[in-house]
This record gives structure tokens, C-alpha cells and sequence, in this order.
């Protein structure tokens, strides 16, 4: 896939109107070609389980990306299925109808991962995410080898449990990206790659780009994708369109398995309280 964001493009996303939102909890808001978070510290205490989701193999592919469990409260089953928090544990209940998705965020204290991915597939979940945007300096911040390593330790006994999903990466320019990942796919020689995660972020009005980027990864990779965070900067009335627009090709892309539009909170898809803003609206009800 050839990456053609100017630096224009990457200040048109960082200008709209998702970057104005105040940060929120134990993440930050940093400067790069996707709008995502540092790692969630460690919980101070030990996490009840994820509510068993009262159906498996579902065919919604659409979730929700949150900080705060609560938040994630006015999404509906029949329309998202699925929720994570670039955390190993939800950090609170969720809706009975949403599967929590544990990530293996980076590298530093990961002590809590195997038992919380242990219970998590015990509740019903049926893939684990791999590391958050490691091709950028202000998120996991591996390079392929390390990731590589860390894959080894802590996702490839879990093969066969549960589907791994790739480490999730920006599209970013090379070495970031698919480049990036290449390299990963290289050096993890033997691991149990199950489908590929990756973001992607750029104006709403270049609904094109999107598109084939997100096409192009399906086919250049042949396996089923998860687009864990994308994000449309500009108006309110143009991220709608771009919603109303992007959600049905989404949903009949055979090659994307599961989405989340980043994300719940920051007065995005949700206000504080958890109330559903316009584009919530849209992304909880469109077809």
C-alpha cells in the first residue's frame, strides 16, 4: 500500500475537531498520523472478569474503543458487538451484549496479562490484540525484533486459544506502517499471526483514501483485518457523512472482520455521562 498523507493531510487531522477534546484518564493525546493513547498503568487491584457476551461468533463487526467501562453503557448489541481499552482487563462492567478484547499494549510490567487473558477467554473472548501502534516512537514503541520477542513470551502461548490479532500499526510512511510490519512478520518466524490490526486516520472529506487503504491491507496480507482505531477529522456534519458513508462499505468489506471508530469518550462518540453526541447516534444505529 503506497502511503500518500502530505504533511498537510497530517495537520488536517490533528487540527479537527477530535484533537480539541481535553485528555482524559492515565492517556494523552500525542502528535503523529493517528490519534491514539499511551499505556493504561497498572490496576491497582485485581479486576472482576468480562461479562460473558450472551452470544459467540457474532457477525457485527462493529465495536467501541473506551478509557471508562460506563461510558460504553448506551451501545447497543444489535448494532456493536465488541469493546477494548488498550488494556489486558475492561477496568469496569460492560454491557452484557459487548465482548471485551484484552491488548497486550507493549513492553514494561505485562505481569497481569496472562491471567487476565486467561479470564477473558474463559468469559467468552475470542481474540487477543497485539501491541498498540509499536511503529511510533509515542505509543508501544518496538522495533520489529522486540515485538517480535514479546510476541513469543506472552501472545504465542495463547495460540489456539483464542485468534491474535497482529500488533496494530499507524499509517504512517515507512518505516512505519506496513513497513513496519513487514519486518514484524519476518522476524516473528513461526508465530501464529491470526488477522491484522491496524488504524488509520485523515480528513472525513478523504473518504477515498480511506477506502482503498483499507482494501489494499486485506489483499496485500490474506488474512481478516481489524481496524482497531480510525478516526475522520473536519465538521460535525462532514464526520457524519463520512460515517453514514464508511460504515456500510465496512460492514460488507469481506475482508475487515471488526471495527471501532476511536472512540468512546473525549466528546466524541459519547459525552461525559455517557450520553450519545451525534456521532454516536450514527455509529450505534446506521446499517
Amino acid at each position: 500500500m503506497k502511503f500518500f498523507a502530505t504533511l498537510l493531510s497530517l495537520a488536517l487531522v490533528l487540527s479537527g475537531t477530535a484533537e480539541a477534546h481535553s485528555h482524559v484518564n492515565r492517556h494523552y493525546r500525542r502528535v503523529g498520523p493517528s490519534a491514539t493513547f499511551s499505556k493504561p498503568s497498572a490496576p491497582t487491584t485485581t479486576a472482576a472478569p468480562p461479562p460473558k457476551p450472551t452470544s459467540t461468533g457474532t457477525t457485527i463487526k462493529r465495536g467501541v474503543s473506551y478509557n471508562q467501562a460506563q461510558l460504553t453503557e448506551n451501545f447497543s448489541g444489535s448494532k456493536v458487538s465488541w469493546a477494548y481499552n488498550w488494556a489486558s482487563a475492561p477496568g469496569g462492567e460492560l454491557p452484557k451484549d459487548l465482548e471485551f478484547i484484552p491488548m497486550l499494549w507493549g513492553g514494561g510490567d505485562n505481569s497481569n496479562w496472562v491471567n487476565d487473558a486467561t479470564a477473558a477467554i474463559a468469559s467468552g473472548s475470542t481474540h487477543l490484540l497485539g501491541m498498540n501502534e509499536p511503529d511510533l516512537g509515542a505509543q508501544s514503541n518496538l522495533s520489529p525484533a522486540a515485538a517480535a520477542a514479546l510476541w513469543k513470551q506472552f501472545m504465542e502461548p495463547f495460540a489456539g486459544k483464542a485468534k491474535l490479532c497482529s500488533p496494530a500499526i499507524t499509517n504512517g510512511a515507512a518505516p512505519m506502517g506496513e513497513a513496519w510490519l513487514d519486518d514484524f512478520l519476518s522476524a516473528c518466524d513461526g508465530c501464529t499471526i491470526d488477522c491484522i490490526a491496524f488504524h488509520i486516520y485523515d480528513s472525513a472529506t478523504n473518504v477515498a483514501y480511506f477506502k482503498n487503504y483499507i482494501t489494499d491491507i486485506g489483499t496485500k496480507y490474506g488474512k481478516p483485518t481489524w481496524m482497531t482505531e480510525f478516526g475522520a477529522s473536519g465538521s460535525t456534519q462532514d464526520q457524519q457523512t463520512f460515517l453514514n458513508e464508511m460504515l456500510p462499505f465496512l460492514d460488507n468489506l469481506t475482508t475487515v472482520e471488526r471495527y471501532a471508530y476511536f472512540m468512546a469518550g473525549q466528546d466524541i462518540l459519547v459525552d461525559n455521562s455517557g450520553n450519545l453526541l451525534p456521532l454516536g447516534q450514527t455509529y450505534n444505529t446506521a446499517s
